[in-house]
């Protein structure tokens, strides 16, 4: 088999990169997953009774243990909560990084992270937590065994103006929980959002996209496995989709299972660094079936739904060659593909069939581009069913399949199977 080179571009230097080489891919920027913005999680904020707090106790389901604390002097009142933290390590309060807040009716209030973990916050960092509307303040948590593994979290202000029944839940949920402590009422605490994707951009020459390490048990370590994750997007997405498999990969303890897929290429994980600042991968053997159905099999019954609303099963089109083309609106190529897409349509509508699966976070996206781009073949929703039965682990990928519904290829452009037809005609 001819060697596939590629270029990978890298401070404007061109390097020529075979099969057999591997790429190193720094990691250097903060990534947002799926849930930075939907989750709703508050740092909760209780009283410091004289030089002692309380440790987390679960809602009750383990005593609370009291923990003498020294505090910085100068202000006139103190609070305290817990931000949870896998790597932490310590017997008091396993889990969980302290936190001190100073003067917590000011308006910005004065904060210490108990990153080393021993209740004493004068040797602390001392930082201004924001007022509401305010530019939050980024804090990182420490791995006490990897050097360089952290979580970044976003504090800001907690805001549920208008949000009475959410308030009244939040608010009776902490007195009925933590009754052995004076919690300071929900205007005062704060709302948390955790970075914990570590991000960089691989350059090829026909191809960029982006590709992170997801700490999937929040511990500051990035190479965990069958938890932590490889997860890659299109240059021009901001948000990583930890949960989406055409997108992420978990690491695996068994290196033969170590392989993602972008744009038609099949990559090798050789090596996760623990603190997550890189990883090492290879092109590997694009032959590999990589969970895809083998050439001649049959694929298994498959119901899609049309952007219309309608219920239709492949089964009715065993007479037909079927071509499927599975994208988002971000994917690469993705005008130039469709509008091929429409000229594979028109060659022979008797005998082929063309359909496009389009994958978005919100199903009434489909329906607006269905509706709006006429096109002239079936527009249907992507997701994860289509993606188990059909072997689908990337977008944008394709399948052609033959009459009873037997798979002939996978991976065949828009634009080749369109010159594969011309010829034919």
């Amino acid at each position: 088999m001819k060697k596939i080179f590629f270029v990978l571009l890298i401070l404007k230097t061109v390097v020529v990169i075979s099969q057999n080489e591997t790429m190193t891919i720094k990691l250097n920027s903060w990534g947002k997953d799926d849930r930075f913005h939907k989750y709703e999680n508050t740092l909760a904020l209780f009283k410091v009774q004289g030089d002692t707090i309380l440790s987390m106790d679960f809602e009750d389901l383990k005593p609370a243990i009291p923990i003498i604390i020294k505090k910085p002097i100068g202000y006139k009142n103190y609070a305290y909560g817990y931000l949870f933290f896998t790597g932490s390590n310590n017997t008091k309060n396993n889990g969980f990084v302290t936190v001190l807040i100073g003067d917590y009716y000011a308006q910005n209030p004065t904060v210490w992270v108990d990153n080393n973990q021993n209740f004493d916050f004068t040797d602390d960092i001392k930082q201004q937590l924001p007022n509401y509307y305010q530019k939050g303040l980024e804090i990182e948590l420490d791995n006490t065994k990897i050097i360089g593994g952290k979580n970044r979290i976003l504090l800001t202000r907690t805001l549920l103006f208008g949000k009475l029944e959410l308030r009244k839940q939040k608010d009776d949920y902490y007195k009925y929980y933590y009754k052995d402590r004076a919690f300071i009422g929900l205007d005062l605490t704060y709302r948390e959002q955790r970075y914990l994707v570590k991000s960089g951009i691989l350059k090829l020459v026909d191809d960029s996209f982006r590709i992170a390490l997801h700490d999937g048990n929040s511990n500051g370590k990035f190479n965990d496995s069958d938890t932590d994750r490889i997860v890659v997007i299109n240059y021009n997405d901001s948000i990583f989709d930890i949960t989406n498999d055409l997108f992420a990969s978990k690491i695996s303890s068994n290196k033969k299972n170590n392989y993602f897929e972008k744009n038609g290429k099949v990559f090798e994980i050789l090596e996760a660094d623990a603190a997550g600042n890189y990883i090492v991968i290879k092109l590997s053997n694009s032959d590999l079936l990589f969970g895809k159905i083998a050439e001649g099999k049959k694929i298994p019954k498959v119901n899609i739904t049309t952007h219309k609303g309608e219920k239709k099963n492949l089964k009715k089109l065993n007479r037909h060659q079927i071509f499927m083309y599975f994208t988002s609106l971000t994917s690469k190529n993705f005008e130039k593909d469709t509008a091929i897409l429409r000229k594979i349509a028109a060659i022979d509508s008797s005998n082929i069939r063309v359909i496009l699966f389009l994958y978005t976070n919100k199903s009434y996206t489909v329906r607006i581009y269905g509706s709006q781009s006429k096109a002239n073949y079936t527009v249907a929703l992507g997701h994860k069913i289509i993606n188990n039965r059909l072997g689908i682990r990337a977008l944008p990928q394709t399948l052609l399949i033959g009459k009873h519904r037997k798979v002939i290829k996978y991976g065949l452009t828009p634009e080749q199977y369109l010159n594969q037809l011309s010829r034919a005609n």
